[in-house]
């Protein structure tokens, strides 16, 4: 049985449930930017550290995106957030692209990091690995 959770972000929202290898987090009910997404990493970390999560599984479900000329900034967040958090992150809107750049980045900066724009895939790289 899952502890399932939904906490309020500025303009979106994040329902936390925490699975037996890792938590998931399903960000939805807003629309993403440069602020939306550093603050959304920032709450993500939070969170990892309140239950000791060593694995973290995003479904990310917001309107637009975030430039690219500015994903270098919410790459700085993500890292500085969860950098030592292997992290599945599931584009489930249409910014693949964009998310992929971000993952890029993140490999560079060391972080344990794979998009996905399915969840299934994502659960089964983040508990078993490549």
């Amino acid at each position: 049985m899952t502890n399932t959770r939904v906490v309020n972000g500025p303009g979106f929202r994040i329902c936390f449930d925490d699975e037996p290898d890792y938590l998931r987090a399903y960000v939805f009910d807003g629309t993403d930017s440069l602020e939306v997404s550093c603050v959304m990493w920032h709450m993500l970390g939070e969170e990892c550290r309140a239950v000791s999560a060593r694995r973290l599984l995003v479904l990310e479900d917001l309107l637009s995106s975030v430039d690219h000329a500015e994903i270098e900034r919410v790459v700085d967040a993500s890292t500085a957030a969860v950098g030592d958090v292997r992290t599945a992150f599931v584009e489930l809107r249409d910014d693949i692209q964009g998310s992929e750049l971000g993952e890029t980045m993140c490999l560079e900066r060391g972080m344990a990091v794979r998009t996905f724009s399915n969840e299934t895939e994502a659960r089964r790289w983040l508990i078993y690995g490549d």
